[in-house]
């Protein structure tokens, strides 16, 4: 009886239940939802997309990704081939490579693509760091340098054969725009307007690059770039008899063709040469000598402070527009008759006065007082000097005046080319490195992938066997290699720092170690050799750093004194 009553009251409490669930379901049917936003279908939008640039034609694909179908896919399998990208659950290489020369094709940001192809900001960045990886180490695969046959486009050529028959192609630079922090960005203004980078390339008459030198500040000419490259261990190496192409910011040399100057090349240069040639011609004829008074040189260097750092003077030449502004200034102030072509005859003194300046303080036996802008010498220097040159007197053991307005308006620009880099620099690969290791995971792609495995163990005191809990004894300790070494490292770089924390710094040695740091001019190191002498402490703890911490120094004090 018992049982009968269980069982009726566990049916009447599901019918209940049922009963409740009915009710409940029928209300929430019968209600009115407002939707909050269309359905999109987001796969079918994204391989619409995808579909719309690949198959409308070589016109529609050049425009969206700046290449025709066919390369397309040829990079896609190139990519694949080499095992440099690979296809995800989540994308395959096609899209992955698509989205890439989407962004750069149109500089896009990544928020902007994200929302065209319906992915988020975070997969957006990590395939195209993926992507930019492997493109990058196809450097060796690309880019590579001449060869001493005569490229098959002159040979045959009865118009350029056998006049151009040891050319092997062209180079030229180009600016790329830059965001740089606003403590730098005088380096990288140049005459093109705004902070860019100088880029040079060298291409074949295929139409394939053979070299490329990045990260040159704006404000650095064309020569000097070239002059770095050539100078890199790994840089533009011209085969013997052979040379290329370029314009007249090279100049003539050994492997460098350049045109006549008399000859008419770029419009924008022959107007600003007929505007040069004007002022000096109209300076002629006025017949008029200005004489230079001291409140006139101030203006004149407060004026041309201003201008260079308004970006007015590209490769170590003001403007003719600034030239003229600042004749017209001092004309109007001082009540006299001043042209352009008086401002420049000023500036070529001025520049004589500088570089008379510097030579004299690479000379041995000569300090630098940078509180005082004084070049020092003992009394037989000074003898001896002013006996072989009188002319030197006035600039032993006296205040120089307007030192640091003449560093800015005559003297070199700051690129150091400390931020350049040429191909093989940029691959994260070594020769001998395989790149099947470089790309495990795209899925876990990110910062944390810059350490390997083992490196992520160590710093976690963690390691994938098990770990013996048992004390090492000392011998045990001093026969384990690593133990050892690292104890013998340690001792010598403690004899280093004492040695260099105590006496006085060996002069010879620090002028060689100051020297030899790459990326600066000659007069800038030695004047960070004479502040280093100067202080002694700074000296040695310049001598303790390693090469790189060095490099980073120097640039904090150009940027310091400059």
């Amino acid at each position: 009886m018992d049982n009968q009553k269980i069982q009726a009251a566990v049916l009447a409490t599901v019918a209940s239940v049922l009963a409740v669930g009915a009710i409940i379901l029928e209300d929430i049917r019968s209600r009115r939802f407002i939707i909050r936003q269309p359905h999109v279908n987001r796969d079918y939008e994204r391989e619409g997309f995808i579909s719309d640039i690949l198959h409308r034609g070589d016109a529609r694909c050049s425009f969206m990704i700046r290449m025709r179908p066919v390369a397309f896919y040829e990079l896609c399998r190139i990519l694949v081939e080499r095992n440099l990208v690979r296809e995800t659950i989540y994308m395959s290489v096609t899209k992955q490579v698509l989205m890439f020369l989407h962004i750069i094709g149109h500089n896009v940001r990544f928020r902007v693509v994200a929302a065209r192809f319906h992915r988020s900001i975070e997969t957006a960045y990590r395939y195209f760091k993926i992507v930019l990886k492997a493109v990058l180490q196809l450097y060796r695969h690309v880019v590579r340098l001449s060869d001493n046959s005569t490229p098959p486009e002159i040979r045959n050529s009865r118009r350029f054969y056998p006049y151009f028959k040891d050319c092997v192609g062209a180079i030229d630079g180009t600016h790329v725009r830059a965001s740089v922090p606003i403590e730098i960005q005088g380096r990288f203004r140049g005459r093109k307007g705004g902070t860019t980078q100088n880029v040079l390339a060298a291409v074949s008459f295929d139409l394939r690059f053979t070299y490329m030198l990045a990260g040159w500040e704006g404000s650095a000419h064309d020569s000097r770039i070239l002059n770095d490259a050539l100078s890199r261990p790994r840089g533009l190496k011209i085969p013997e008899g052979k040379y290329y192409l370029g314009d007249a910011g090279y100049g003539n040399r050994p492997g460098i063709l350049s045109p006549y100057r008399s000859v008419r090349y770029h419009l924008k240069e022959l107007i600003v040469l007929l505007t040069i040639a004007m002022s000096k011609n109209k300076g002629k004829e006025s017949g008029t000598q200005l004489r230079w008074t001291q409140p006139m040189c101030d203006m004149l260097f407060k004026m041309l402070v201003v201008e260079a750092e308004q970006g007015n003077k590209p490769s170590n030449k003001y403007k003719p527009q600034s030239l003229d502004k600042v004749a017209k200034e001092i004309g109007v102030k001082f009540n006299v008759e001043c042209h352009a072509s008086h401002v420049h005859n000023r500036l070529r003194t001025v520049r004589k006065e500088w570089k008379l300046v510097q030579d004299i303080r690479k000379k041995s036996g000569f300090g630098w007082d940078d509180n005082l802008k004084m070049i020092t010498c003992d009394k037989q220097t000074y003898d001896a000097e002013v006996l072989a040159h009188p002319a030197h007197a006035p600039y032993l053991n006296k205040k120089i005046e307007q030192y640091d307005e003449m560093a800015i308006v005559v003297g070199k620009d700051m690129a150091t080319g400390g931020f350049s880099k040429q191909w093989s620099e940029h691959s994260p690969l070594v020769e001998n490195e395989t790149p099947q290791n470089d790309i495990q995971n795209p899925e876990f792609e990110g910062d944390t992938d810059t350490l390997p495995k083992d490196a992520h163990e160590a710093s976690n005191g963690t390691s994938s066997k098990g770990r013996s809990h048992r004390k090492r004894t000392y011998a045990a300790m001093n026969e384990d290699s690593p133990f050892s070494e690292m104890t013998e490292q340690l001792k010598q770089i403690a004899v280093a720092v004492t040695a260099l924390s105590h006496g006085p710094v060996n002069t010879n040695e620090l002028h060689k170690v100051v020297m030899n740091v790459e990326g600066f001019e000659e007069d800038m190191l030695d004047e960070a050799f004479d502040h280093l002498v100067n202080d002694e402490k700074a000296g040695r703890a310049f001598m303790a750093k390693n090469d790189r911490m060095r490099k980073l120094w120097l640039e904090k004090f150009f940027n310091k004194t400059f």
